[in-house]
């Protein structure tokens, strides 16, 4: 976290800013990395758990 923190929100969310990342966005593989990816795992378990608890 802290070294996301240490981007500023141009550098994370406009595309061109940082040349190697193409057309992507920095802040787009910083969200899949953390938030969402806990979200998606967190959904899942619930899932599978709803499913084997029947």
């Amino acid at each position: 976290m802290a070294v996301i923190e240490s981007f500023s929100n141009e550098e994370l969310f406009e595309a061109g800013v940082l040349p190697w990342m193409g057309t992507s966005v920095l802040g787009a593989y910083c969200v899949s990395a953390t938030s969402s990816h806990y979200d998606w795992a967190m959904k899942k378990t619930k899932a599978h758990i709803k499913t084997f608890m029947q």
